[in-house]
């Protein structure tokens, strides 16, 4: 869980700090009009990326402090 928080925290940063160039790097494939959409707003792209940081820390805070089952092995 935490390499996946990780990743959304990266992600949430790189949109927040580049909106227009980050949307443009997936414009490919089924999601590519609503990337062009994005791209179009750098503004509100740039809020989701800040909350998705902001959502991403939260939930690491929340992670168990002990390591799990696989690190017993």
């Amino acid at each position: 869980m935490e390499s996946l928080v990780m990743a959304e925290i990266g992600d949430g940063v790189l949109t927040a700090l580049f909106p227009v160039e980050h949307c443009a790097r997936w414009e490919f494939g089924p999601w590519a009009p609503l990337m062009g959409w994005f791209k179009e707003r750098p503004g509100l792209t740039r809020l989701i990326g800040v909350a998705q940081v902001a959502v991403a820390v939260a939930v690491a805070a929340g992670l168990s402090k002990t390591p799990g089952p696989a690190w017993k092995k």
